[in-house]
Order: C-alpha cells, then structure tokens, then sequence
C-alpha cells in the first residue's frame, strides 16, 4: 500500500482496516472505473465479511478524503477507480456492450483556465465522459 494512500488516512482520522485494504486493493488492480457491487462482489470472492452499505460506506469516505474517483457514466450507477499513481483522465464508455475504455488525455486546461477568470471559481475539477459505439458493435 502507498505511503500516500496511509497519510491521507490517517489525515482523515481513519485506519487502514484489513476490509478497507481490500477495497483499495481491488480498486488498485482495477484497470477501468468499477460498481460498487463489482468491488463488493470481488471482496466477497476473496472471503472478505464486508457488506454492500459499508463498501458504500467506505467508497464515500474514500472519495471525501481525496483517494478515489468517483465516475458517472449515465447508466444509473456511480463507479469508482483510485486515484493514486493515475493521471487526470476521461473516459469513453460503448452504448452497446457496456466497454468502458481510458482516454488519457484532457483537453479542457485551457478552457478551466477560462472559466476561473471568468467566474472567478477556483475550480477543483471537471468530468468529461463520451459515449457512441466501439467497433465491435457498430
């Protein structure tokens, strides 16, 4: 686990429990945005006694202190990927399969630059996501 992950930790006034470890665990090896139910779900496979409202839980307060992202890919349920050892990015998700695939990329610097001048905003962020149809489903 990164020295990162348990400064911010402990900064937040939290402990690195053997569930919660877990849970970073499975969000680190993951290479796309994933459910809760997905994180649940693979906690339960590796025999971990954690239910669905503390992975929630645990999602939220991980996001609160500034570890992991949450991702809104309108298909009526959040994902969620670490933020640790990743580069600011967007995503690009298939209509007809589900694919979700990482643009690492970002071409709104220049336009958040903007928006702070103009507003005033100190902004902290921005969620871009794309739509349409991967080759395969075309």
């Amino acid at each position: 686990m990164p020295a990162s992950i348990l400064e911010s930790l402990k900064a937040g006034g939290k402990k690195l429990t053997k569930p919660r470890k877990a849970l970073l665990e499975i969000l680190e090896s993951s290479p796309l945005p994933i459910t809760a139910a997905e994180v649940h779900a693979r906690l339960r496979k590796g025999r971990h006694a954690i239910d669905l409202v503390t992975v929630y839980r645990n999602l939220a307060m991980l996001q609160e202190l500034g570890l992991v992202n949450p991702v809104g890919l309108h298909e009526g349920q959040m994902r969620y990927e670490v933020r640790h050892g990743r580069e600011h990015h967007h995503h690009i998700q298939c209509r007809g399969c589900g694919l979700i695939v990482d643009l690492l990329l970002c071409p709104l610097k220049k336009l958040t630059d903007l928006v702070e001048r103009q507003t005033k905003f100190a902004v902290e962020g921005h969620a871009l996501e794309f739509f349409g149809w991967c080759p395969q489903c075309r």
